[in-house]
């Protein structure tokens, strides 16, 4: 810039600010060289950027972080809706001082504080439900639930030496494989009752997979005679969302195979069942995995062997699966949620 001035003489030809311009290839124009020679008296620092002043922070930074953050911070693990006309006007009746709502969302902005959609939490929420249920006895409850175990299941892994591939010789793809669809219920302490329904039994009832019917005639035939001979009274029956978990539907099925031990149905919160439910989370991985590992199966030895793997589960992998579950008194009941 200071170079490009130099050559600048007022009234000579080719010495003006377009000639200039066009003679050192400035990209802003001769507008640009008015400019600087606007700002220059001569020598090169006074080209230099000059500082430009900054606002007067309107609060410390220390201030800040007691009564934004912390306040949203406060306001989250609580669960409930938090938004910046709230934090100015707990700021202000902290502070007793007025801060402009701007100011507030700029600091919030420097800090990670973002807007995010919100998820509905039920009064029986994730925590709320382990709460309530971490100081019942865990033989009091019995979850039930389905999962789908299909024909060709090869194990995840195989020993391979160097050159050879991992492949597993299969009857049929496993995207063609038949689907057996199995219920199981377990307590605190044991697996109570299960049942396989085969793709026979699909096909000759006319169902595409378990629906109320099966459920109701499972728990009229099997589970209500299991949870007699546990002669344990005041009993919780949780299960998930699904459509073929009707809790009055439920309960007349246990009415009619005479078990009145069951005190109610309790549904876990939507989406909640990886979370809460020992069954899926994580006894069915280890059965499906136990399964995986007896490749390969035989269609005709399928139900046996689901119902004998699934009786085989050890009352030390349930209890551990209530732990992970958080059901266990003293647990913290929030330590896996996001």
């Amino acid at each position: 810039m200071h170079k490009v001035l130099e050559e600048y003489l007022p009234g000579i030809f080719g010495s003006g600010f377009k000639a200039l311009a066009k003679r050192f290839k400035i990209t802003g124009g001769h507008k640009l060289i008015m400019k600087w020679y606007q700002q220059w008296d001569g020598t090169i620092d006074s080209l230099k950027p000059k500082p430009k002043g900054h606002r007067a922070r309107t609060m410390t930074e220390q201030e800040v972080n007691d009564y934004i953050v912390e306040f949203v911070k406060s306001k989250n693990n609580e669960h409930v809706h938090i938004n910046y006309k709230m934090v100015q006007a707990h700021i202000e009746s902290a502070l007793k001082r007025h801060v402009p709502i701007r100011t507030v969302r700029r600091y919030g902005k420097e800090h990670g504080i973002k807007w995010k959609k919100t998820r509905e939490l039920t009064l029986r929420d994730v925590g709320q439900f382990r709460r309530t249920f971490q100081r019942v006895n865990k033989n009091r409850l019995i979850f039930i639930d389905e999962i789908a175990i299909y024909s060709v299941a090869i194990p995840r892994k195989t020993l391979v030496c160097p050159g050879e591939q991992p492949l597993i010789l299969v009857t049929q793809p496993s995207a063609y494989a038949k689907r057996y669809d199995f219920i199981g219920a377990v307590n605190g302490s044991k697996p109570i009752a299960c049942m396989t329904l085969t793709p026979e039994d699909r096909n000759y009832r006319k169902i595409k997979g378990v629906r109320q019917e099966i459920i109701s005639e499972w728990i009229t035939d099997t589970l209500a005679p299991a949870i007699n001979q546990l002669q344990i009274d005041n009993i919780y029956l949780i299960c998930d969302r699904s459509t073929s978990h009707n809790g009055v539907n439920m309960m007349e099925a246990l009415r009619a195979g005479r078990c009145t031990s069951v005190k109610e149905i309790i549904h876990m919160p939507t989406a909640s069942a990886k979370y809460l439910s020992p069954l899926d989370n994580p006894l069915w991985h280890s059965f499906r995995e136990s399964i995986r590992n007896q490749h390969p199966l035989s269609p005709t030895d399928i139900p046996l062997l689901l119902s004998k793997t699934f009786y085989s589960l050890s009352k030390q992998e349930i209890k551990n699966a209530y732990r992970k579950c958080s059901l266990i008194y003293g647990n913290n009941e929030y330590y896996d949620r996001p």
